[in-house]
C-alpha cells in the first residue's frame, strides 16, 4: 500500500486530541488491540488477516466500544457476502473507475476541521443522470473507506453533497433505502446557494475553492486519496471474506449479517 499520509494530513496534535475526547490512551489502545485480535482469532468463521491498525481505527471509530468493534469487523468481513458489488473488485485502475471519475467528483479532504472531523465532498455531478451510476460510486466510495480505516484518526465525518446539478432524472436513479439509511446515520443540513452557513460548521480552508472555500481547486482533491494506493492492495481485499459455513449456530437470526444478528442495531455517531 502506498504512504497515503503524505495526502491526509494527520499531526501528533491531532491524534492526542481525538484520543483525550474519546477517553483513551496509548496503553488503553494497546490492550484494546490485543484483546480484540484474541477474540478475532476465536471465531471459526472469521479470518484474521487484518493490520492492528485498521482494529485500532474502528476502535477509535467506534467511540472506544468493544462491542461494537466486534460488529464491526464480523461486518467487514461478511458484509461482502450480501453487497459484493460495493465491496468487492474495486478496481481503481479500471475503465468503469475511469468513467466514474468524468462525471462525478468524488474527494476526501486531506486536512482535518478544527474539531478533529474529516470532511469528504461530492460534487460536479454531470447533468445527464444517465452518466451517473451510483452503485458505481458506492464501490468507489468503500474503496476509500477502506484506506481510511487504516490511515486515518478522526472524531467522525462531515459529508457535504453538492446538489447543484441534480435533477429528478438522478432521484428516480437512486436507492431510497439508501438515502433512509444516511438519514439515520447522520444529521442532515441543507444550505441554500450562495449563503454562508456552511462555515459555521466547517471552516473555509476545508472547503475547495468551487465550494466558496480556500482549500484550492476541486481537482487538487478529486479521487487524490485513492490515486495514492496501490491498485492490487484494494483487489486483494476480495480474499478476506468469512466463511458463513462456519459461522456459530447461534449468530444466525435470519436477518443480517453479524454478531448474534445484532449488526443492525450498530449505531453510527
Amino acid at each position: 500500500m502506498a504512504d497515503t499520509g503524505k495526502y491526509l494530513v494527520i499531526t501528533p496534535e491531532e491524534v492526542a486530541y481525538v484520543r483525550k475526547q474519546l477517553g483513551t490512551n496509548e496503553e488503553d489502545i494497546k490492550t484494546a488491540v490485543t484483546s480484540l485480535r484474541e477474540w478475532l482469532r476465536m471465531q471459526p468463521h472469521l479470518p484474521d488477516a487484518v493490520d492492528d491498525a485498521l482494529i485500532e481505527r474502528m476502535y477509535i471509530n467506534s467511540k472506544c466500544s468493544m462491542e461494537k468493534v466486534k460488529l464491526g469487523l464480523d461486518a467487514y468481513f461478511s458484509l461482502k457476502h450480501r453487497f459484493p458489488e460495493l465491496l468487492m473488485n474495486r478496481d481503481i485502475g479500471g475503465n468503469d473507475f475511469q468513467f466514474a471519475t468524468k462525471h462525478f467528483k468524488m474527494m476526501v479532504m486531506p486536512r482535518l476541521t478544527k474539531d478533529a472531523y474529516r470532511v469528504s465532498i461530492w460534487t460536479a455531478v454531470d447533468e445527464d443522470s444517465s452518466n451517473v451510476v451510483w452503485p458505481l460510486y458506492g464501490n468507489i466510495l468503500t474503496g476509500a473507506l477502506e484506506i481510511m480505516l487504516v490511515e486515518d484518526y478522526c472524531l467522525g465525518d462531515v459529508v457535504i453533497f453538492d446538489l447543484a446539478n441534480v435533477n429528478a432524472g438522478h432521484v428516480v436513479r437512486t436507492d431510497i433505502n439508501f438515502i433512509r439509511n444516511l438519514e439515520l446515520c447522520y444529521k442532515v443540513f441543507a444550505h441554500l446557494p450562495g449563503s454562508t452557513t456552511l462555515f459555521d460548521e466547517v471552516q473555509p480552508d476545508c472547503i475547495p475553492d468551487e465550494l466558496g472555500g480556500t482549500a484550492g481547486p476541486v481537482d487538487n482533491f478529486a479521487y487524490k486519496l485513492l490515486e495514492k494506493v496501490d491498485r492490487e492492495w484494494l483487489l486483494e481485499k476480495d480474499k478476506y471474506k468469512s466463511d458463513e459455513s462456519k459461522r456459530p449456530a447461534e449468530d444466525h437470526d435470519g436477518d443480517i449479517y453479524g454478531i448474534a444478528g445484532s449488526f443492525k442495531k450498530l449505531s453510527v455517531d
